[in-house]
């Protein structure tokens, strides 16, 4: 019998790796101007999202990366060409997924948890990656954010998550990297848990949640046993 717990895995920075992608920005770039603008890419592709939402305004997530690359290209006074530009935003879509995601999702998988994806991802964008990285199988559902026409932290595409889940918000449990998300989730009356690859500072606007782990190798002992299920055998 499946979990009653579903969980709603957030996909860049917690299943796969976005600044991973300054290897192929070395191919135009300097090593250490690749890195500085891996990161400002990242970084200015979720502040263009935010600013988005909080106008009712939305474009896809697509084009906020088109946009959040330039932006991060200015930064250095670089100049790429428009083929060299074509071929990093395709890359996006076959980031390197973390080497501790497939084993996590399939001792999941294999103890009966509902998996879904909830991301910031336009649909095609999802659909390319999880097939480029295997991830996809895993999943019984992948939900875009562009479903609801609204970025995360939005309370809307958490409430959608769980619609679309057939599960009340508080049986659903946020799985991300991304103290923002993990706000917006718990806000919107979701459960969560945080997995604090850099070691960081949680935002000073929330709390931690319950669960916070330093990878997603440690989740399925980090979970709790549905009331009225044994406890996990140890793996």
């Amino acid at each position: 019998m499946p979990i009653s717990e579903a969980l709603a895995f957030d996909v860049y920075g917690t299943l796969v790796d976005p600044i991973g992608i300054s290897r192929r920005l070395e191919e135009y770039l300097p090593r250490t101007e690749a890195l500085r603008v891996a990161e400002a890419w990242r970084r200015k592709q979720l502040e263009i999202s935010f600013r988005l939402t909080a106008m009712e305004r939305y474009e896809d997530f697509g084009w906020c990366t088109r946009k959040a690359l330039d932006h991060a290209l200015a930064l250095v006074a670089q100049e790429v060409g428009a083929g060299a530009r074509e071929s990093l935003i395709a890359h996006y879509n076959e980031l390197e997924p973390y080497p501790d995601a497939a084993p996590a999702l399939r001792t999941l998988r294999d103890r009966g948890q509902v998996l879904a994806v909830l991301s910031n991802g336009a649909p095609a964008m999802l659909d390319a990656l999880l097939k480029a990285t295997g991830l996809r199988p895993y999943f019984d559902e992948v939900i875009s954010v562009e479903e609801v026409r609204a970025f995360k932290p939005s309370p809307r595409p958490y409430l959608h998550a769980a619609e679309r889940l057939g599960r009340a918000p508080s049986e659903v449990r946020l799985v991300s990297c991304n103290s923002f998300d993990i706000i917006g989730a718990e806000s919107a009356g979701l459960r969560a848990a945080w997995i604090d690859r850099s070691r960081g500072a949680f935002e000073p606007d929330g709390t931690p949640p319950d669960i916070v782990i330093g990878s997603l190798a440690e989740l399925p002992g980090a979970l709790a046993p549905w009331p009225g299920r044994p406890a996990w055998p140890a793996t």
